[in-house]
């Protein structure tokens, strides 16, 4: 969970360097399938007995150097946010692979989901005895962050299971439809706006938030794909159209048309909503949607790049007023890398297969502090870096679910697994330059009026250094 990050095991590159000796299985150039590794992910999750189901739960913290479990104090061992994202893992990892070891695994997780809802929201952690934490600060019953990522847990295990255990599929829809009770309570403010910092919020957005909002649509659009029910398609338009508004600045003007996360307020954990509304756009049709996630692709993921990526800041209508550049965690990282696979998949742009595989890269050196942030041989997803000097080199659930999940998102895209393999060397005039092990050198940023944003190689790369 990004919100319980921990830094008491944080470490000094200089004094851990030996470490990654063993994990430079990237340099070796293997394909994306040799790198995905689920062995700590079948350590962190823990296969229980809870009111006679069987369930897994994922462990919240494992910490350098022994990576033992180690529980959320106050909280709890395990939460609904971390064992919702094995269940995309193992899902995901069973419709690429076929795994159906992975698929047993997904439908305990998922057991443990539905455990946890009650009446449409969610409680989050448990304690060691297995009990539900019923007071803790990220953990009582509420439609918050949790709620939303369990929701998106089921839905997708509701579009999985329809065709293979049709008595399974329908206790998840029972689950999921009492949701509806709380999702159409946002709802309820359709057409309202806040202003904060003089910037314009629509007041539908769930939970008050544009990230939680963009995990509630990629929810429902795998729930409708099954069940195209029109009251969904309903919300999923409103929410959608919630998004759209909640964009700010264009590609002259910071923040360059990001979707900001909450009130005035972006950070690159959990922003999906170029994934969804990408995906939403191409399903219904609606242009709007899927510009205003090109936009966000066009402009302003390509500022995160030629800044080395960014932890977060906050936004006033006169412009930036804040920018924190760390920690940077795999969770910053997987919603740009799933929001431009779905802008490829929704326009056939190679660009963005392209910019896929470079960001994706953060994970195999080509960040801050030029370290892997996973090691294939292990299996585990480091929990952060903190600046250019250190990182965290415990391996916790999210850490590990995300890295595991930008592989698996351009697993089957050659075109970003080609780039993924593809390493920083140098900054020429604000453009940020990578080279291919065969030689091939690319560079990333605006061209030489300012106006078009994207990746340019032959004559123009020839010609950066004149402009500097």
């Amino acid at each position: 969970m990004a919100t319980l990050f921990k830094v008491s095991s944080v470490l000094l590159i200089i004094c851990t360097a030996g470490l990654f000796v063993q994990c430079s299985s990237s340099e070796k150039n293997w394909g994306i399938t040799q790198l995905i590794n689920l062995q700590h992910l079948d350590y962190l999750n823990e296969h229980v007995e809870i009111d006679g189901t069987f369930m897994i739960i994922s462990h919240i913290y494992s910490e350098h150097p022994d990576y033992q479990w180690v529980e959320a104090e106050g909280e709890g061992i395990a939460c609904v946010d971390d064992v919702a994202r094995s269940v995309l893992v193992y899902l995901k990892h069973y419709e690429l692979i076929g795994d159906n070891k992975s698929l047993e695994k997904a439908k305990r997780a998922l057991n443990f989901v539905m455990y946890m809802e009650e009446d449409g929201e969610f409680f989050n952690f448990i304690h060691k005895d297995h009990t539900i934490n019923v007071k803790g600060r990220t953990s009582q019953k509420s439609f918050s962050f949790w709620a939303v990522r369990g929701l998106r847990a089921l839905c997708h295990g509701y579009r999985v299971f329809n065709t293979i255990d049709v008595l399974f599929a329908d206790s998840l829809r029972t689950h999921i439809e009492r949701t509806f009770v709380p999702l159409r309570s946002f709802l309820k403010n359709h057409g309202k706006y806040s202003s904060v910092a003089g910037i314009q919020i629509p007041d539908w957005l769930v939970s008050e938030g544009g990230d939680a909002t963009s995990e509630v649509v990629l929810a429902l659009l795998d729930y409708w794909s099954i069940h195209p029910d029109p009251r969904v398609e309903e919300m999923i338009r409103m929410f959608a159209q919630a998004l759209v508004e909640y964009q700010l600045g264009r590609f002259d003007r910071f923040p360059y048309g990001a979707h900001l996360s909450w009130k005035n307020y972006w950070h690159a954990w959990g922003n999906g909503q170029v994934q969804a509304l990408a995906r939403a756009g191409r399903i219904f049709g609606e242009r709007e949607w899927m510009a205003s996630a090109q936009t966000e692709a066009d402009n302003f993921y390509i500022h995160l790049i030629s800044e080395n990526f960014l932890h977060s800041f906050e936004v006033s209508i006169q412009g930036e007023s804040k920018i924190d550049r760390f920690p940077q965690i795999s969770y910053g990282i997987r919603p740009m890398v799933s929001g431009l696979i779905e802008l490829y998949e929704t326009t056939g742009d190679d660009k963005y297969a392209k910019l896929a595989g470079l960001v994706a890269s953060w994970l195999r050196g080509n960040n801050p502090a030029r370290r892997e942030m996973y090691c294939p041989e292990t299996g585990r997803g480091y929990d952060g870096i903190n600046s250019p000097s250190e990182i965290n080199l415990n391996s916790g659930a999210e850490s590990t679910l995300e890295a595991l999940m930008i592989l698996l998102t351009i697993v089957n895209n050659p075109v970003a697994e080609k780039y993924y393999h593809y390493g920083f060397l140098e900054t020429i005039n604000g453009f940020r330059i990578y080279g291919s092990p065969e030689g091939e050198r690319v560079a990333v940023g605006k061209d030489r009026l300012g106006k078009k944003i994207g990746i340019f190689k032959g004559d123009v790369l020839n010609n950066l250094r004149i402009l500097e």
